[in-house]
């Protein structure tokens, strides 16, 4: 008789890794369908990063290399301020809440750290205070709100376009503070 199928429980540890994105992940990052209308702008995003303007950190799992978290970094819209943009920071739903998006932040900080950067920003839609909350507990601030439309093409040829309304949060990465005025609005 097969026992496996009485509900004992066991556990399967698996280890994981950040990473910048390569090329071979790009499939993935559609998580199983989930983000395929977006791919346009992923490969841009990937793009981005070969051309050194942006950076694409992923969790992948060590044992098949899926990518199961992300946060991505604009290093370019703002570096006179010597701000990173942190955007699209996501963690695959079965393994949130588990501290991933906590380390992916942490990682991305490190990295504008290491280049030079004094500030991080992030946007938390107005809609997702779980998200609001997040940042405000790893030392970020609100500093402004931002309402902007972005738009893509999706694989099968629509033109989409989103709102995003959002609460716009600062943190201060090395002491000196952010050097730029607050957005009202």
């Amino acid at each position: 008789m097969n026992t496996a199928a009485s509900g004992s429980g066991f556990t399967v540890p698996v280890a994981l890794t950040i990473r910048p994105c390569i090329a071979e992940d790009l499939p993935k990052l559609e998580w199983f369908g989930q983000f395929t209308e977006h791919r346009e702008l992923i490969q841009d995003a990937f793009e981005r990063q070969r051309r050194g303007e942006n950076l694409m950190l992923h969790v992948v799992t060590n044992a098949n290399g899926f990518p199961i978290g992300q946060i991505w970094i604009d290093l370019e819209r703002k570096r006179e301020a010597k701000t990173g943009l942190l955007w699209a920071l996501r963690v695959i739903d079965c393994y949130q809440r588990m501290g991933i998006g906590t380390r992916l932040l942490a990682a991305a900080e490190a990295e504008l750290r290491r280049r030079g950067y004094r500030c991080a920003e992030i946007g938390a839609e107005r809609d997702n205070p779980g998200a609001r909350r997040l940042y405000e507990r790893l030392g970020y601030r609100v500093f402004g709100r931002d309402r902007h439309w972005y738009g893509y093409t999706t694989p099968w040829g629509e033109r989409r376009r989103t709102l995003v309304d959002e609460w716009v949060m600062h943190k201060d990465l090395d002491g000196g503070g952010c050097t730029h005025q607050p957005q009202l609005g």
